[in-house]
């Protein structure tokens, strides 16, 4: 069995022990494998026999509104914790015994770093995080680096809660915190989801 994370730009596949991305015209190539999956992207319609859409068996106690359903399944996979989804944008949720307190949306570090560069060509930059968020930058490249990533990582801190990190560019923020960096955490819900519900 595999399972599916159908993105806004890619899909990820995750076989219980490797995960590797596809792009959304290479999932043909899985369509008669046993295949349960989630997706977040309209555009993609999936009508492969084997495969089962598992958003109608996803249950979270939230009282947020629009709740997407991969955070829904991130939520599954913590029970207490902060989790932080550094994608194409970021996404945090806070889990307490299993119920969702809240959460927020925030533009992703390439998405910030491509906003900076549009606003000037002097604010366009390459990256290397190092920048030290103990003390204040006395350079650009620093101070573009620093308020892409001081704001949330503080806020993270301030929290108290074990930090559960996943996405594209999780190792980025995880360098700065005490967190869990953890690839397959959506898969990892994913999984509890289908043993709960005797899917797949």
């Amino acid at each position: 069995m595999l399972l599916c994370d159908i993105g806004n730009t890619r899909a990820k596949l995750y076989d219980g022990t490797r995960l590797w991305s596809v792009g959304f015209e290479e999932l043909a190539r899985y369509k008669d494998e046993r295949v349960c999956y989630i997706s977040v992207n309209d555009r993609v319609q999936i009508s492969y026999e084997r495969w089962i859409d598992i958003e109608p068996f996803v249950e979270l106690d939230s009282d947020y509104e629009g709740l997407g359903v991969d955070r829904k399944v991130l939520c599954n996979a913590v029970e207490d914790g902060v989790i932080v989804d550094a994608g194409s944008a970021i996404t945090v949720d806070v889990m307490r015994s299993r119920i969702h307190q809240g959460g927020f949306i925030t533009p992703g570090i390439e998405a910030s770093r491509r906003a900076l560069g549009s606003i000037s060509s002097r604010l366009e930059f390459e990256p290397s995080w190092e920048v030290d968020l103990d003390r204040l930058p006395k350079n650009t490249k620093e101070a573009l680096e620093y308020g892409m990533i001081a704001p949330l990582v503080t806020w993270l801190k301030s929290q108290g809660q074990r930090i559960y990190i996943t996405g594209g560019d999780g190792p980025i923020i995880a360098s700065y915190l005490q967190a869990t960096y953890d690839p397959v955490l959506i898969f990892r819900g994913m999984e509890k989801i289908i043993q709960r519900k005797g899917l797949c």
